[in-house]
């Protein structure tokens, strides 16, 4: 597994902390407060506190099962605190396109922003929303990825494999495979531009295919694609629009149903793939 695919569900693994009994109210104020409360919670164990700065999610108790506090990094990050490292990986987007504050510094509701957060270890990429209530991590590609570490593969017939399989072929240069997931000869040529010229021999670019977490959005999502165009997702039956985490780049996809299977529309993903 890559160091920043470890780093993308460390917050999965260390979590496991005992449960705290005591309702902890969410902090308020800034993206960066919010991940150094989600760091202290993971090394606290306490789930109160942790679920107050994450999205609901079905599944999140995933996330904080089998738990036990870190007193180690508790006792670190208090002693310096400067050492957990918060940076942005992607900056403010609303629907899709930059943006910026209002005059008293605060985001619209529906704004995202990608952070990494580093502590005495590998990167953990943090993607945060601006709810009503402030900001919150979103936590649904720590799920995905969680289920990824415990062998699940994608399914004959889904999305999932046809993304997975598109971009496999692209690394190895193997049009005649690639074809297989776009629905015409044509859109190859926009899938293979910005093709390295030679196959990346170490097998870490698959590796990191393999381990991209994916995740379907839904309406009142927006991403921009490689091309510049917004696209928002979808609950359509036959149209689904992905989101993966590949490494630190966020990549859009948009696939639709073609008979049994999936095809994956095209556009110049070379470009966010070995950004």
């Amino acid at each position: 597994m890559t160091p920043i695919s470890r780093g993308l569900v460390s917050a999965a693994i260390v979590i496991a902390v005992a449960i705290s009994a005591a309702a902890q109210p969410a902090p308020a104020s800034t993206p960066e407060s919010i991940v150094r409360a989600l760091v202290t919670a993971i090394y606290k164990g306490d789930v109160a506190a942790y679920n107050a700065v994450t999205l609901p999610d079905p599944r999140r108790s995933v996330l904080t099962a089998n738990a036990r506090v870190n007193e180690a990094k508790l006792r670190e990050l208090a002693e310096y605190p400067q050492g957990l490292q918060i940076k942005v990986s992607r900056g403010y987007f609303f629907q899709g396109k930059p943006a910026k504050a209002d005059a008293s510094g605060a985001y619209a509701v529906g704004t995202t922003v990608l952070f990494m957060a580093a502590h005495s270890g590998g990167p953990m990429m943090v993607p945060l929303v601006r709810k009503p209530e402030g900001w919150r991590v979103d936590v649904r590609w720590w799920i995905a990825m969680t289920d990824l570490m415990r062998g699940a593969e994608p399914k004959s017939g889904t999305p999932e494999l046809a993304i997975k399989s598109l971009i496999l072929s692209m690394f190895a240069n193997d049009r005649s495979s690639a074809a297989k997931w776009v629905a015409k000869p044509a859109d190859l040529d926009i899938i293979f531009e910005g093709a390295p010229r030679y196959r990346e021999p170490s097998g870490v670019l698959e590796a990191s295919a393999m381990e991209m977490p994916l995740v379907r959005i839904g309406p009142g999502e927006f991403y921009p694609l490689p091309s510049g165009r917004v696209i928002e997702g979808t609950t359509a039956a036959d149209v689904q629009v992905l989101v993966g985490m590949f490494g630190p780049t966020e990549i859009p996809f948009v696939v639709r149903r073609a008979g049994a299977a999936w095809t994956v529309a095209p556009e110049r993903y070379f470009a966010l793939l070995l950004r």
